[in-house]
């Protein structure tokens, strides 16, 4: 399905993100796996992957927080004159606070991260991926930007306004034969989930009709049907993946 698709996944080494790079992996993409710091268990495993698939996993690494570092990462990309035919951005952290409780700082390095970060790298990206002749983008948004719980004003903002220029971008560059659509996660078992306490899990899980935790690899199948042909017709769509939210 993916043989021959170049793909850039930023945060892939754990989680969500490792998740969508294994599900593509098995479809046989080529893949810059752009990660924060060095992983030696990861670079092996991308080794293997390398000698036995006949496609190509790439490190590149990145670092979110710096704008500058964003832009000399993908020189690469240049010097091989290379297509990007899907771009995951999927990246980010968490935060957790009151809004009283929440320091313009700490809101700022969040927005850094999960917002402006994936704004600049998909910009710099789209010399790429206009050379595809069927490009598409996944961002990984999260239900906290859509439903305004307690104590998620960084993280569930930041998410919002990822969302919202999901759209903004699906209008933008469908000229250019680009779809863009995110996904919204609701509970996911991921390291992010380890950092939530009991109370605030079983609240979410109480207005789901799952009433489960999601695994990284279902957020995994709905990119994957995303990027895909199949989904040629969909675009500038908020996928939630959360298990029948009541609100």
């Amino acid at each position: 399905m993916l043989r021959g698709k170049n793909a850039f996944i930023t945060g892939c080494n754990r989680g969500i993100g490792r998740a969508i790079l294994d599900k593509m992996m098995s479809y046989n993409a080529n893949i810059y796996c752009a990660i924060k710091k060095e992983d030696t268990n990861f670079s092996e495993y991308l080794e293997n992957y390398n000698r036995s698939s006949g496609s190509r996993a790439e490190i590149i690494m990145l670092d979110l927080s710096n704008g500058d570092h964003i832009k000399d990462s993908i020189k690469i990309l240049y010097e091989k004159k290379e297509k990007i035919d899907i771009l995951i951005n999927n990246a980010g952290i968490a935060d957790g606070a009151l809004f009283e409780m929440t320091s313009i700082k700490t809101m700022k390095d969040i927005f850094e991260i999960n917002f402006f970060s994936q704004i600049q790298l998909t910009q710099l990206l789209l010399r790429f991926m206009k050379k595809s002749e069927s490009a598409c983008i996944v961002n990984i948004g999260s239900v906290s930007g859509l439903t305004p719980e307690r104590g998620t004003i960084s993280y569930g903002s930041s998410k919002a306004a990822l969302m919202f220029a999901t759209k903004v971008m699906a209008n933008e560059l469908s000229r250019f034969n680009i779809r863009v659509n995110a996904v919204a996660p609701s509970l996911i078992k991921t390291d992010m989930l380890d950092q939530m306490d009991d109370k605030s899990i079983n609240k979410i899980l109480d207005q789901t009709y799952s009433g489960k935790i999601g695994e990284a690899r279902d957020i995994a199948d709905v990119v994957l049907y995303l990027v895909s042909d199949s989904a040629k017709s969909i675009n500038g769509q908020i996928i939630r993946a959360d298990g029948g939210m009541k609100v």
